[in-house]
């Protein structure tokens, strides 16, 4: 919490790819599962990071490698992306006091979907592939992009009536970096870098989720 602060959590914000899964972008799982990412993905990510495309032209020139794929298929290949250990028990525990859990990612929304009814939380956000008649047709609607969190948790606060002190945030990637600049408690779990780690409160390194309950319990 902050400095000086009496005030407990009450909304637990987490990203997804890479800190409750153990893997860092479901973007890429999908396509090497369903043999595009040699076919186009690993170029569209080439152009992101070489800023010649937007975030949002990187997701929508990937979800287009996909078009006619059965939505069912999808899922069942998002069904096989494993969990960071740890998880439900650091959800049920911040369940059990009261504090609600929401998902934040620039991911898919089906991870986010999937983690909500197996585990359980109160919300998502994050990035919707579009169906018709049980087939992707090749557009995504961009909800969180690479820049745009903060700005989503600033809504997110709002609909939960919670104080930006009363929010813990947990994350990997520079996406949160925004978010943790905002939140009382920020906690950069097993940071992909440096810049993550400079603005979260806390760095928290380990194989499972976890790690972060002693932080979470003393500021409760």
């Amino acid at each position: 919490m902050g400095e000086g602060s009496t005030l407990r959590l009450k909304l637990a914000v987490f990203d997804v790819d890479g800190t409750l899964t153990k893997v860092e972008s479901c973007w890429r799982f999908i396509h090497e599962r369903l043999g595009t990412w040699l076919n186009g993905g690993e170029r569209n990510a080439e152009l992101f990071f070489r800023g010649e495309i937007s975030y949002d032209e990187w997701a929508r020139l990937d979800v287009s490698l996909w078009k006619g794929t059965p939505l069912s298929k999808i899922r069942k290949i998002v069904s096989e992306i494993p969990y960071r250990n740890g998880v439900s028990e650091v959800f049920k525990f911040l369940r059990g006091r009261g504090v609600k859990i929401v998902l934040l990612s620039a991911g898919l929304s089906l991870i986010a979907e999937q983690i909500a009814k197996e585990i359980g939380v109160d919300g998502y956000v994050a990035n919707e592939l579009e169906v018709s008649e049980g087939k992707l047709t090749g557009e995504v609607k961009i909800r969180v992009s690479i820049k745009n969190k903060g700005e989503v948790l600033e809504k997110l606060l709002e609909k939960f009536g919670v104080k930006p002190n009363e929010c813990v945030a947990v994350g990997d990637d520079p996406t949160m970096i925004p978010v943790f600049r905002k939140v009382g408690l920020s906690i950069a779990f097993n940071p992909q870098n440096r810049e993550v780690e400079k603005w979260a409160k806390i760095t928290v390194k380990g194989k499972t989720l976890k790690a972060i309950l002693p932080l979470i319990i003393s500021n409760l």
